[in-house]
């Protein structure tokens, strides 16, 4: 079942994987196809910016793709990695 922890886990590895290749949000957001903002916000595993906001993170399998291509790794190799 996904929840909050496997969520900031996912969003920690992102993080990692991310600034270990030298891009900005800014940069792995674009070559995704997402938002900056998207990716911050499953970087931080919430599913919103609001402060009232709960829940977390939930992105779709073709964004998980997208970011995983970019980051040149498969999708379960993200999973593995997060532990999910």
């Amino acid at each position: 079942m996904w929840n909050e922890e496997k969520a900031e886990r996912l969003g920690v590895v992102l993080r990692r994987h991310r600034t270990d290749l030298g891009l900005s949000q800014e940069a792995l957001a674009y070559q995704a196809g997402i938002t900056k903002n998207q990716l911050q916000l499953i970087e931080a595993g919430r599913s919103t910016g609001r402060k009232d906001g709960v829940g977390p993170s939930n992105p779709r399998m073709a964004t998980l793709s997208g970011l995983a291509g970019v980051l040149g790794i498969s999708v379960a190799d993200l999973m593995l990695d997060a532990e999910i």
